[in-house]
């Protein structure tokens, strides 16, 4: 590994550990080969802390990368064109073998004219003084004792302009003082340190913050009171209302607490502190903009205000400081923690901007580049993944997804784009689901939910959990279930009430605490019971299954009525013989089926699937795919009903 590789990685890692330093994937670093030709460079997206050998950078060709500054035809495009434009020669110029799509930082132009090691971050103490109004004259009267003061950079868009503009800064600073700058303070962004070595880079970023972290004021100390669960959870449900009802789109709801938080909030001027505008590019790109305060949580007036956002031509706000709770953040669950530290962040430089003179924030022109601008909307996507399907970002709960049909139905859901709960009474098995769903959808989010679905303080204490995870419900598949295969006359008691217990009270237990949460939430829901075509045709030697599975598609059918008015829409799955993955057609259960129809073990799934019209044998997919059409909108006057999803075995009368 070159050097300078070593040396990239060592000061990456050192300054992303610390989110004082850097929030969620923000900030770049650089360093040049011995010989100055070529630059390996953080790659975009990807956090500091992240970096290793194998991945989150790229090298290049350093002559190449200022031949793009220097082009004068760029210059004259329009600013996305030029944008993208420039974007595709940094990749071009990159000399490395790479063949993921990895784009070099959108800052790499400008870090290739400035010393050979470069770390840019957006420090806390930085920001205070940075969006402050007269920042510019705090920073040089605290860095008046250097040999060479730091060079102010005065807000600029972001990317190509940018870059231009240090240029022509940094060649005039080169003429007075015979070097280039080792400090930039970028106005109304953050920090820039550049220097020949890197340890005289890490001691002189460790140097500046401290410097500037002096001069600053921390919160006040608070003693914070015990969380009210109950109250937390339902200002969940009434963010999520909100925020459907004037975007369109469900959304994850997790709430954060801390000293800072609790400390900001017993401001008298913190709603103001919040409306003074969009700080920096980050907090626009990441956190759509500064939180926004709720003094009392009302799902109707927090979607007029979502609403109005909107209207202006804003981006909507996804974190909200609920007086007295905390921290309430709406998205996908991969970039929350990015948010929460972009808002943790915004709160103290906004404490500390406001003192030092005032709050200096983004004018509209600047943010409307910013929210225009694709290398932002990249890494934001980057940050939070993926999620596309019928089911987009619903949140659902499987119960028995630790294997067989729930393993298929945790994962259909998820490929629909749902985020998902794994309830299973075997942890292990439902964590490895959700191994399959993450290898499969890097982007996809589940979570396993430890549940006894039998014990109603065990079934509660899954649903704190996945009110805990992802704030609110959408979907409930009742999975879970056993069959235990005897003749009547043969049939333990035990067995017959372990039946009862899993396939009925289970699934009452489930839907009765889903219902609940579907209700409070007040946006709808679906329901479905896994049933089974001997819940409507009854097979021999079954007593136990064909009993659960025929009350469980009456006891859909009752609380489609009940629930019909909250919009919750009950139905169920009737699936013919699926064999694969099976708990329930283990080897034993098919000697048993052999032996009751008087032919081989191995003759078992041929004779079940010739028993079909479509003579085909019925897959999980299968099943997973009716589920998802049942829970989407596409079924959203479908409820009290059963699809009997079995290639044409059983013809419902």
């Amino acid at each position: 590994m070159d050097d300078a590789l070593k040396q990239l990685i060592r000061i990456s890692n050192a300054v992303g550990k610390d989110p004082a330093f850097v929030q969620g994937g923000g900030g770049n670093t650089s360093v040049k080969t011995a010989d100055g030709r070529s630059m390996y460079i953080k790659a975009s997206g990807t956090a500091l802390k992240d970096m290793s050998e194998q991945q989150g950078w790229r090298r290049l060709n350093v002559e190449q990368t200022l031949g793009i500054i220097r082009d004068k035809a760029v210059v004259a495009l329009p600013d996305q064109t030029r944008e993208l434009e420039v974007t595709n020669r940094l990749l071009l110029v990159c000399d490395d073998n790479i063949k993921a799509v990895a784009r070099p930082s959108v800052e790499a132009h400008l870090h290739a004219f400035l010393k050979r090691c470069v770390i840019h971050l957006h420090p806390n103490a930085i920001g205070a003084f940075v969006n402050a109004a007269n920042g510019k004259a705090r920073l040089e009267k605290l860095f008046a004792d250097e040999k060479h003061p730091p060079l102010w950079v005065p807000y600029t868009d972001p990317g190509f302009m940018l870059a231009r503009k240090i240029s022509s800064l940094v060649e005039a600073y080169e003429k007075e003082h015979g070097t280039k700058p080792s400090i930039l303070f970028l106005e109304k962004h953050g920090l820039f340190v550049t220097e020949d070595k890197p340890n005289a880079a890490l001691d002189l970023v460790q140097r500046v913050i401290e410097r500037c972290n002096s001069n600053l004021k921390p919160f006040a100390a608070v003693k914070r009171k015990p969380a009210d669960i109950d109250a937390v959870n339902q200002t969940k449900l009434c963010i999520r209302k909100g925020f459907f009802q004037a975007t369109g789109q469900y959304a994850n709801v997790t709430w954060h607490a801390s000293d800072s938080i609790a400390a900001f909030m017993r401001l008298k001027n913190a709603p103001q502190l919040l409306g003074a505008g969009v700080l920096t590019p980050d907090e626009l790109v990441y956190a759509n903009g500064p939180a926004l305060w709720i003094e009392k949580p009302d799902a109707n007036r927090l979607a007029a205000k979502l609403a109005a956002q909107i209207e202006k031509g804003s981006k909507y706000s996804v974190s909200f400081l609920v007086k007295d709770l905390g921290l309430f953040i709406a998205g996908p669950e991969k970039i929350v923690a990015t948010v929460r530290d972009v808002v943790e962040s915004s709160i103290f430089i906004r404490y500390n901007a406001d003192r030092l003179g005032g709050i200096a924030a983004l004018s509209r022109k600047q943010q409307q580049f910013i929210n225009e601008w694709e290398a932002e909307a990249f890494r934001k996507t980057l940050a939070a993944g993926s999620s596309e399907g019928m089911l987009k970002q619903r949140i659902a709960v499987v119960t028995g997804a630790g294997s067989g049909l729930g393993r298929n139905i945790a994962i259909g859901l998820a490929r629909a784009g749902a985020n998902v709960a794994l309830a299973d009474i075997d942890t292990n098995a439902a964590a490895e689901t959700r191994a399959a769903i993450t290898a499969e959808m890097p982007g996809a989010s589940a979570v396993v939910l430890s549940c006894n679905v039998t014990d109603e303080a065990n079934v509660n204490a899954a649903f704190q959990n996945l009110m805990n995870s992802f704030g609110g419900l959408d979907i409930l598949v009742n999975a879970a279930g056993v069959a235990p295969p005897y003749a009547l006359v043969d049939l333990p008691v035990d067995k017959w009430r372990l039946a009862l217990e899993v396939n009925l009270t289970g699934y009452f237990l489930m839907a009765k605490a889903a219902a609940r949460i579907m209700i409070a939430q007040g946006l709808g829901g679906s329901i479905v019971n896994l049933s089974s075509k001997s819940g409507l045709e009854a097979s021999k030697n079954n007593t136990p299954y064909n009993a659960t599975k025929a009350g469980e598609i009456h006891m859909a059918r009752g609380w489609a009525m009940e629930l019909g008015e909250h919009n919750i829409r009950v139905n169920s799955v009737a699936p013919g013989n699926v064999f694969e993955g099976s708990k329930i057609w283990n080897p034993e259960y098919i000697k048993v089926c052999a032996k009751k129809y008087g032919i081989k073990p191995e003759e078992v799934i041929p004779y079940y699937v010739s028993k079909t019209a479509l003579q085909k044998e019925i897959k999980g997919q299968d099943i997973a795919d009716s589920i998802v059409f049942l829970c989407s909108d596409q079924a959203r006057c479908i409820t009290g009903q059963t699809l009997v999803t079995d290639a044409g075995q059983v013809m419902v009368r």
